[in-house]
């Protein structure tokens, strides 16, 4: 009875051992929490005196989230609204981080994502739910402060907004849908023209410098000098300046503000649906806002030298 017993229990355990998945004894990678509790703080005054007697002014939100056991970091993201896009913006060790120098009514969309190290290699949770807000608030801080150096994102920088330039950009083609107009496309040269030109309009809230100053951005940074392009269509030639209009506006950081009051008057908004126009940008500085249009792609004339983009325009010229 032993014997066959042994000869069972034999039998059994060569039936059993194949059957086995190697998988079951293989040692998994380390899983990472997914972020969660991510949110806003009211409004903090971070105005402070230095030791040196230098003053320092600002204030700014802190966001935060729930700590994860065993990370070695988090990742912030804020979603492009213009772009249509997520952008890194930050990495910190830290489970909150100070967000400063923010339009009032700049729209803002965070996640948040923790990370492991193994072997070298980074190991992502997943992302947190976005936190989505309308800034309420101008918050800004003094440059070169030392709270926005370390564990503090700027979305402006040296007192431009780009993510809140780009969002009065929507609105204004907003404005242009509804008028059954075509949409403008951004010109990352004419904003460089549009930042000088709002920063001008703090002390100066005038149009006479708009010709002046576009020639110089476009010799001084790209090395650019015509003004007046010219082409034919057929028989007949034409002649298109690279700027064909300008907005101006003062009194308030908020977007919706802006684009309000252009839309509110009679030669702004003409500016703002003309049809002939085609590429734009929109910048502020200090609560001054600063429109430039064009009917031709500049960007493709100014940094690839492409004339053949102007023909559009000159098409334009010849149906009028």
């Amino acid at each position: 009875m032993k014997k066959i017993k042994l000869i069972i229990i034999i039998g059994l355990l060569s039936i059993t051992i194949p059957q086995m998945n190697v998988n079951t004894f293989t040692v998994q990678a380390a899983t990472v929490k997914k972020v969660s509790g991510v949110k806003k703080s009211k409004i903090k005054d971070g105005s402070y005196f230095y030791s040196k007697k230098k003053y320092y002014d600002g204030c700014y939100r802190k966001i935060s989230w729930k700590k994860i056991k065993g990370v070695k970091g988090y990742q912030i993201y804020r979603y492009d609204y213009y772009a249509k896009k997520w952008n890194k913006i930050l990495t910190t060790k830290n489970t909150s981080f100070k967000i400063t120098d923010m339009c009032e009514g700049e729209k803002v969309k965070l996640k948040v994502r923790a990370y492991k190290k193994k072997k070298g290699k980074k190991i992502y949770g997943k992302f947190s739910k976005s936190l989505t807000y309308t800034e309420k608030s101008e918050l800004y801080y003094t440059k070169n402060d030392k709270l926005i150096k370390k564990g503090c994102y700027a979305s402006g920088v040296n007192g431009y907004h780009k993510y809140c330039d780009q969002q009065a950009f929507m609105l204004q083609n907003d404005y242009r849908k509804k008028a059954n107009v075509v949409k403008l496309e951004w010109s990352d040269v004419l904003y460089e023209i549009c930042k000088v030109r709002a920063k001008e309009i703090v002390d100066e809230f005038s149009h006479t410098k708009l010709d002046s100053t576009a020639k110089n951005v476009l010799k001084n940074k790209y090395g650019y000098e015509e003004w007046m392009l010219w082409g034919n269509v057929g028989t007949k030639g034409y002649g298109v300046c690279i700027i064909s209009g300008e907005n101006i506006f003062s009194g308030s950081s908020s977007p919706k503000h802006a684009m309000k009051s252009w839309k509110n008057s009679q030669g702004h908004y003409h500016n703002m649906v003309h049809p002939d126009y085609r590429y734009g940008a929109i910048a502020s500085y200090k609560g001054c806002w600063a429109a430039v249009f064009s009917m031709v792609d500049v960007d493709e004339i100014v940094l690839n030298n492409n004339t053949e983009s102007l023909e559009p325009a000159l098409q334009i010229l010849d149906r009028e």
